[in-house]
């Protein structure tokens, strides 16, 4: 299957000679016929200078930083069957493509195929594995759920993937990555989730493996708090825009004050302030909740029921 890789740089000067020829080396591997694409999203640092030195075993394109959005724009422009989706701090093992476009061979309601993502030295399970469930009203999601550890080195189904393979048509008739959460955050999710809803797949393929070495440019500019904030932010704009289930947000409606008094409470006042902040895009919420109505195929139950036995019962 026609496959492009496509890398999402910004700054990466450092990164990319770290990354970049293990990418390369799965390129030549592969049994598929695979392109590497690099976007740059307005590098202020080398990193356009350090990409030439590749040559052609390397397309770069030049484009507005859109964070994870700026995928879409690229994306539509291919005529890839499958596209797989990285940040430039992932280095691959050399086979890691082709279990990811089997996967997508063998099961044809797949819209996902992710990788096993471990720590950038080898040591440690970071992800892809995934499940979601609701907690007091509040929708969850996570790697790392009770029961993960006996599971990681099997196939299975997976919730969503920060990095993976897509099946390009799917991904642009969801519409890619949605703006709503920028700069970052449950923008991975969001669109996982609708592909779901939508009646397609997420798959966990252990074979492909990938090194991620969780660079701290996010950290650094935004700081814990205000990552904690947008993440609370964010979580409230995803059950806005995407939970139909009247039980489950009659459920969040309930909680909502009781959860701000008691963080408060505690000092945790990026709980407030990331709901607060949510009412600021509460119109954008809503209007793409109204544009994706009656397109779903499956219930928010039935969509986060399916992980339910994924491990032990969260």
């Amino acid at each position: 299957m026609k496959t492009n890789v496509i890398i999402l740089n910004y700054n990466g000067e450092e990164l990319i000679p770290e990354c970049m020829p293990s990418l390369i080396e799965a390129k030549r591997v592969s049994e598929n016929e695979v392109t590497i694409t690099v976007i740059d999203n307005e590098s202020i640092d080398k990193s356009l200078e350090v990409l030439k030195s590749y040559g052609d075993e390397v397309n770069v394109i030049e484009h507005e930083n859109k964070v994870f959005c700026s995928f879409n724009d690229v994306v539509s422009g291919l005529d890839d069957e499958i596209v797989i989706l990285l940040n430039n701090d992932i280095k691959v093992e050399p086979d890691f493509v082709d279990p990811l476009i089997d996967t997508f061979k063998e099961h044809p309601d797949a819209f996902l195929a992710g990788s096993k993502v471990v720590t950038f030295d080898g040591t440690r399970y970071e992800g892809t594995l995934a499940k979601w469930w609701i907690d007091k009203g509040v929708f969850k999601s996570s790697s790392r759920f009770p029961g993960y550890e006996k599971l990681v080195d099997s196939p299975n189904y997976t919730a969503q993937a920060g990095f993976g393979a897509f099946r390009k048509d799917r991904f642009l008739e969801l519409g890619g990555y949605d703006d709503l959460y920028l700069p970052g955050i449950m923008e991975d999710v969001d669109l996982c989730y609708r592909a779901w809803k939508k009646g397609y797949k997420g798959y966990y393929q252990p074979k492909s493996r990938m090194y991620h070495k969780a660079q701290s440019a996010f950290s650094a500019k935004f700081g814990k708090y205000g990552i904690l904030k947008m993440s609370h932010r964010n979580t409230y704009l995803f059950m806005w825009k995407n939970i139909a289930d009247r039980g489950i947000l009659l459920s969040n409606i309930l909680y909502v004050f009781p959860r701000m008094i008691f963080a408060v409470l505690r000092g945790k006042f990026e709980i407030p302030m990331g709901f607060f902040a949510a009412l600021g895009r509460l119109p954008m919420a809503l209007a793409r909740r109204a544009k994706q109505k009656g397109k779903a195929e499956l219930t928010d139950r039935q969509v986060i029921g399916m992980f339910k036995n994924i491990g032990e019962e969260v």
